[in-house]
């Protein structure tokens, strides 16, 4: 029985690696034409205008970059606090509250969250900021909604695999709940949370339906995190081209390659990054 086990989950293994190939392949093959020294000039602009024949997305990847960086770092911050709040906390009630939020939040599709925010979160920034009804820091700030279930589950995880083996030892060591956590299981979980980090950046840089419906989609520069700008994803989502031999259909798939490719580096990474020993 676990035999056979064995070699479906094999199977199934080598189909999605397959599949994932094959994805890879055809974006590859669509965009190819575009690897030369001229072409990729082009692109590497920050300037879009079919009109005027100019196709370049660095606009769009700046946009990708500073609206999941700030989705990250509000992201962490909220989730290491929960993460604590349940470690640290003798009350059952609250961490079972937490815990549930945070599974729950995980089962809610991005576009509830985008739809929400344009009745609830926009009214109220721009109420305060008239002109930042649809920009970078509103779609940052429901991004890091998005990607707290996957940096909490992993945090818990951590904390939880940490607690099982060394609390008791500690404990009888008269160290105290607090410094147990402060002082060892945040010092030696830094590479394990690092991990968690990278892989709510991939879950970040891939949304599309919150960065298109609450970033603006704006193709001029971003001079502050209150302006709109568009994403590659968002980008993608919203070019149209028939022509399969235009340089805006050719563009559409040099967004997906940058993207495919920069979270296959970022599974390496995880990957790579090696545990430490566990030190008092």
């Amino acid at each position: 029985m676990n035999n056979i086990f064995s070699k479906g989950l094999l199977i199934i293994t080598l189909i999605s690696s397959f599949l994932v190939f094959c994805i890879f392949f055809i974006i590859f093959y669509l965009c190819i034409d575009l690897f030369s020294l001229d072409e990729l000039k082009s692109f590497f602009s920050f300037t879009w205008s079919v009109q005027d024949n100019k196709y370049g997305i660095l606009t769009f990847l700046f946009g990708s970059f500073i609206i999941s960086f700030l989705a990250l770092i509000l992201g962490f911050v909220f989730s290491f606090s929960i993460c604590s709040i349940i470690f640290l906390t003798n009350s059952s009630l609250i961490k079972f509250f937490l815990e549930k939020t945070v599974l729950m939040m995980a089962t809610i599709p991005t576009v509830i969250y985008a739809f929400s925010a344009l009745f609830i979160f926009v009214p109220f920034i721009s109420y305060f900021k008239p002109s930042s009804t649809l920009s970078i820091i509103v779609a940052s700030v429901v991004l890091s909604l998005l990607i707290i279930p996957t940096m909490s589950l992993i945090f818990l995880n951590i904390f939880n695999s940490l607690s099982k083996k060394y609390m008791k030892c500690c404990m009888n060591l008269s160290i105290s709940k607090e410094e147990f956590f402060f002082k060892f299981v945040i010092k030696n979980s830094i590479t394990q949370l690092s991990q968690g980090v990278l892989l709510a950046t991939t879950r970040a840089l891939g949304d599309t339906m919150i960065v298109l419906m609450l970033a603006g989609n704006a193709l001029a520069f971003p001079t502050s995190i209150f302006d709109s700008t568009r994403s590659l994803t968002s980008h993608i989502a919203l070019i149209f081209a028939n022509d399969f031999e235009s340089m805006a259909f050719k563009a559409i798939f040099l967004c997906a390659f940058l993207l495919l490719s920069s979270n296959f580096i970022l599974i390496l990474i995880i990957r790579k990054i090696k545990g430490k020993t566990y030190e008092v």
